[in-house]
């Protein structure tokens, strides 16, 4: 593969732990609105509108009382101006008292008044200093406080009120969290909302393509009608590229042989097509394999009319979701393999953003996680992914145990060369290398 121009690495999603991200969530939401009520997403997405309303919404809490803004303003101003050590305390006394006071002449004597009336406020004050003898506090009242007392008890009790608002706000937080819980990939997938008539109607079959089942036969030249206009809108293909028989050896034919032991899920093993009909018109083929351990996605062609529901993304979350309820059935198929991961190819590289995708390393044949390859194939095309340096577990290490076909009879390498001197061990070691150590010894290398 470090040879190669476009080094390709196989690619698999855990779908047992898979999540939707963000833009996956709208593509979903997008597909239902117009599934209920035929709304087209428009160009731009709803930025602009969501811009829009926090603007207006600080416009209008500005416009909306510039009175109240602007006592505000002043208050501030003036409590802002104001400094604690430059007040003098007799000029707020002689202040409150100023209107109080009575005016007096240049003679000393008050206006409109005898001289005996002014003498009565120090008569008053003078009673007032001595006490009265044999009284004082109520012991049934509670004991006077000092102001310093009364302040250090009115912050304890703010202190508290905000003890109490905070164990409030993170209950109410933990409250919503629980609530708001990320969903999973079948409640993000509606086609239909209670109480409501869809405008639309989205029907999905899984049909066998390997062999021919009667429901495949019977929508063939819908299939092919709708990948020859795929390939010549998306492809661009000439006219004369997609045959008939060109997309029967493609996407039809396959090696796999149908198994339904008990094991299997009720749909059983092998090619399969999955069929997307919208209002009785087909719009959509995902091709796809069903393994004993894995759902494999082979190829998507849609109708290029319909490109603005995103069937490409659309199509891999919904087999995404089928993984994850046959694993209800069949516990071992755990897994979404989306064929290979090309870095760089923009077109191959969408399959990196389902999380979690892994990428085999084809030096150490372990499963890496995407986000640990991407920086070292940011920097070279080809890269061992495997950070460790464990060996391969499938290295040759003998070629004597190498299965060959010679004469219609199956032996090992070894007992070849008895029969055949010019045998090339170049030849058969590099075919071991590619197949690995148990392919190798299962598998039948072809002589004559």
């Amino acid at each position: 593969m470090n040879r190669m121009c476009c080094p390709s690495y196989t690619i698999r999603c855990e779908a047992l732990r898979f999540k939707a991200t963000k833009s996956q969530k709208k593509i979903l939401k997008r597909f239902t609105r117009y599934l209920m009520y035929d709304e087209k997403p428009r160009a731009g997405g709803g930025g602009a509108e969501g811009k829009q309303c926090s603007d207006d919404k600080d416009i209008s809490d500005e416009v909306a009382s510039p009175s109240q803004n602007s006592e505000r303003q002043l208050a501030d101003r003036d409590v802002k101006g104001l400094d604690p050590s430059a007040i003098d305390a007799s000029a707020i006394v002689n202040e409150k008292t100023k209107d109080k006071t009575p005016e007096t002449s240049q003679s000393g004597e008050t206006k409109g008044e005898g001289s005996s009336k002014t003498q009565q406020p120090n008569k008053v004050h003078d009673e007032k200093k001595q006490p009265k003898p044999g009284l004082g506090p109520d012991p049934n009242k509670p004991a006077c406080k000092k102001a310093k007392q009364l302040r250090l008890e009115r912050k304890q009790q703010r202190l508290a009120q905000r003890q109490e608002t905070t164990n409030a706000t993170q209950t109410s937080k933990a409250t919503k969290r629980e609530t708001n819980a990320p969903k999973c990939i079948e409640e993000l997938i509606v086609d239909s909302l209670p109480g409501q008539e869809p405008k639309h109607k989205l029907e999905i079959r899984l049909v066998r393509s390997s062999p021919r089942s009667p429901e495949f036969q019977d929508t063939f030249a819908a299939e092919y009608a709708l990948y020859k206009k795929y390939q010549i809108t998306i492809h661009k293909d000439p006219p004369t590229k997609p045959t008939e028989r060109q997309f029967t050896r493609f996407l039809v034919d396959s090696p796999l042989q149908p198994d339904d032991t008990e094991d299997a899920p009720e749909c059983g093993y092998g090619s399969f097509h999955q069929q997307y009909w919208l209002d009785g018109k087909l719009i959509a083929v995902g091709v796809m394999d069903l393994l004993p351990h894995c759902v494999s996605s082979v190829y998507l062609f849609y109708d290029p009319d319909y490109q603005f529901l995103n069937l490409g993304t659309y199509s891999a979350l919904r087999e995404a979701a089928f993984t994850r309820l046959l694993h209800n059935v069949t516990p071992s198929i755990e897994y979404y393999y989306m064929g290979y991961y090309i870095h760089s190819c923009q077109k191959m590289k969408y399959k990196g953003n389902y999380y979690p995708s892994y990428l085999v390393c084809t030096e150490a044949f372990s499963w890496q996680p995407i986000e640990k390859c991407r920086p070292k194939l940011d920097a070279n095309k080809y890269s061992r992914l495997d950070e460790t340096d464990a060996p391969d577990p499938e290295a040759i290490d003998s070629l004597d145990r190498v299965l060959v076909l010679y004469k219609h009879t199956a032996m090992p390498y070894i007992q070849y060369k008895r029969f055949n001197s010019s045998a090339d061990d170049d030849q058969v070691k590099e075919y071991a290398g590619m197949v690995g150590k148990t392919c190798a010894e299962r598998m039948l290398l072809y002589r004559n």
